[in-house]
């Protein structure tokens, strides 16, 4: 609400980008290319992984699949370019850190291709519903066992997370639930880090800025681009009770804040920050 008593929508006065013919062409362009290459990749992709992971066993099968799932974000990414400018950075911080549970910040329904530069190759992501409804990809997503939070109870949660961990896998949640509509960082859920807590894993932080300008809050079409994934030090829980979470989230939270993520600042603009 506004000084004067008037109601604000949220994100009122942030300078988005506007759509132009140049911009709607663009994603035409890039949305036929995008069909046809997951096409490609699925027909040409999904047998070389089932092959080379063997992946004939009950086991072996989502193993593959998630494989193939951040395989297939990776390429989508690095042949987005000149579109999409993607740098990674301090990586090294969450090599060897498995099992883990990662948490990134939510800008854009595009930010989950990106999680195929993850440090860990199995990597089961906890998600919204809305993957799950998307045809084909629904199929994927559940042969990987991903984890669908809005369909699942928070004690099915519990439990799919904790055997995902036990098997040596590590999870992916977007903590605060859904994207941010105005560029600042949105409370955080504790479910993320209670997981960890109970199974005695770090939670990894991961950063995201600039993915606003592929669907985001900045532009709803895909437009020109920088976007950075930074990794931060491992967190761990001190204790199990409810203060003890408590610290551990806005430990994680205070993170975020220092990073680029939730700062608002426009800095995935080609031209740098406006």
């Amino acid at each position: 609400m506004s000084r004067s008593g008037e109601i604000v929508a949220p994100g009122a006065g942030i300078q988005r980008r506007p759509a132009s013919f140049g911009l709607t062409g663009l994603a035409l362009v890039f949305g036929l290319w995008y069909l046809a290459f997951t096409i490609v990749l699925i027909i040409g992709g999904v047998p070389f992984f089932l092959l080379r992971h063997r992946a004939w066993t009950r086991d072996r099968f989502p193993l593959a699949i998630r494989r193939f799932i951040q395989f297939y974000g990776r390429m989508v990414i690095r042949l987005s370019q000149p579109l999409i400018r993607f740098r990674v950075v301090s990586r090294d911080v969450a090599i060897g850190v498995e099992p883990c549970v990662y948490v990134l910040n939510h800008l854009s329904f595009v930010d989950v291709y990106f999680c195929g530069f993850l440090p860990a190759f199995q990597t089961v992501i906890a998600i919204r519903s809305w993957p799950f409804r998307m045809p084909v990809f629904n199929l994927f997503m559940r042969w990987a066992r991903y984890i669908d939070v809005e369909a699942s109870s928070f004690r099915d949660i519990l439990d799919q997370a904790a055997q995902a961990l036990r098997s040596g896998a590590c999870l992916l949640f977007f903590p605060e639930g859904h994207r941010s509509r105005t560029g600042q960082l949105q409370p955080l859920h504790k479910g993320a880090f209670l997981i960890a807590a109970r199974n005695n894993v770090p939670v990894v932080p991961v950063t995201i800025a600039g993915t606003e300008y592929l669907g985001g809050y900045r532009s709803k079409l895909l437009s020109p681009c920088r976007v950075t994934l930074t990794f931060h030090p491992p967190v761990r829980a001190d204790g199990l009770d409810f203060h003890s979470i408590q610290a551990f989230r806005r430990r994680v939270e205070n993170v975020f804040r220092r990073s680029d993520a939730g700062a608002g600042s426009g800095a995935g603009h080609p031209g740098g920050a406006r």
